[in-house]
């Protein structure tokens, strides 16, 4: 093998879960301008009746961190989480109150009062509201894959840093507010940032990686399921809700050079079958399975910025499990 190739080995412990939450991202309603980032009410609606008519229990942030601290264990639970604070948010706030339902608001702070987005007035009043949990989405909303690509690690995580300090202390100047949970902007996110929230009184955190979360995954990578345009439909409603949480450890490199060859190798357990690999810049990709391990049968280099890796399995109940996580070019390694 070539000294350039970079295997990506991923040694997968892959048990079944009985204990998984669903996160829920939304960020426009009504919103015919923005079809790809908005739901319907109506779709809304819709979803509430489907988690109710199937026994889900409707999580309080609260309740949440309780399960991710694994002092309590929840079978079937939602989250729901907005991003952005667009004004629209104002629909699903009515309808989220009518029904008396739990949800985490993500605010970009630089943006707040700007003619598409609430105001600090309005956050100030949803804030009192006893469902509203608001968080930090950062200050200026910025791309940080494209960051790492451009300016390197070092640089990306000191902006990240700065960046949510300002969001924070911006909080705390117009609101009295000091925000505990955080949402990447994009769903981007790299090592590192983790250590950064925790330092800064960020108690967890969520990406934009597909799947139910389990414990076992790390607080700050929170995976989450966007419910927007055709994604808002039942049928992908249906699908999402019915899939298993996949169990990882030593998921490496997560990083990438920018110019460097990679092929994906996983160690599975031999009781789930109809493996499946996926990377958003090629597609489905072919695989093999040999001695209890799944590679690829080809190498790729990076081609887009914005690149999930996954890794469907399905176990002796046709039961799909799923890991996506993000891959990240990076102009060195540090």
């Amino acid at each position: 093998m070539k000294k350039n190739l970079l295997i990506f080995a991923i040694v997968l412990i892959s048990l079944i879960s009985f204990s998984e939450v669903y996160v829920i991202l939304y960020h426009r309603f009504n919103d015919d301008r923005y079809p790809s980032t908005s739901t319907s009410t109506e779709d809304i609606e819709m979803h509430l009746n489907y988690f109710k008519d199937n026994n889900y229990k409707m999580l309080t942030p609260e309740e949440f961190q309780d399960y991710i601290d694994k002092k309590t264990d929840i079978e079937k639970g939602v989250l729901i989480t907005i991003d952005d604070g667009y004004k629209t948010t104002k629909y699903a706030y009515d309808l989220f109150k009518k029904y008396n339902i739990p949800f985490m608001l993500f605010i970009n702070t630089d943006n707040v009062g700007y003619p598409d987005y609430l105001t600090w007035e309005q956050l100030s009043q949803m804030n009192k509201d006893d469902i509203v949990t608001l968080g930090s989405h950062s200050a200026k909303h910025d791309n940080f894959v494209y960051m790492l690509k451009t300016k390197g690690k070092e640089f990306t995580l000191k902006f990240f840093e700065d960046d949510l300090k300002k969001s924070i202390k911006t909080f705390q100047d117009n609101i009295k507010f000091t925000p505990k949970h955080y949402a990447y902007p994009y769903g981007y996110y790299t090592t590192g940032m983790d250590k950064i929230l925790e330092e800064n009184g960020i108690s967890y955190a969520f990406s934009m990686d597909y799947g139910p979360f389990i414990p076992e995954y790390s607080k700050y990578y929170i995976p989450r399921e966007p419910l927007t345009e055709d994604w808002a439909y039942k049928p992908h409603l249906n699908y999402v809700m019915n899939r298993k949480a996949l169990k990882v450890k030593d998921i490496y490199p997560e990083e990438i050079p920018i110019d460097e060859e990679f092929k994906i190798s996983a160690s599975v357990d031999l009781n789930f079958h109809n493996p499946i690999l996926y990377i958003s810049q090629e597609g489905i990709i072919p695989n093999y399975v040999k001695d209890d391990n799944i590679y690829s049968k080809d190498s790729y280099k990076i081609k887009k910025d914005n690149n999930k890796i996954a890794l469907f399995l399905r176990d002796e109940n046709n039961i799909e499990h799923v890991k996506y996580w993000l891959l990240r070019p990076i102009k060195e390694l540090n």
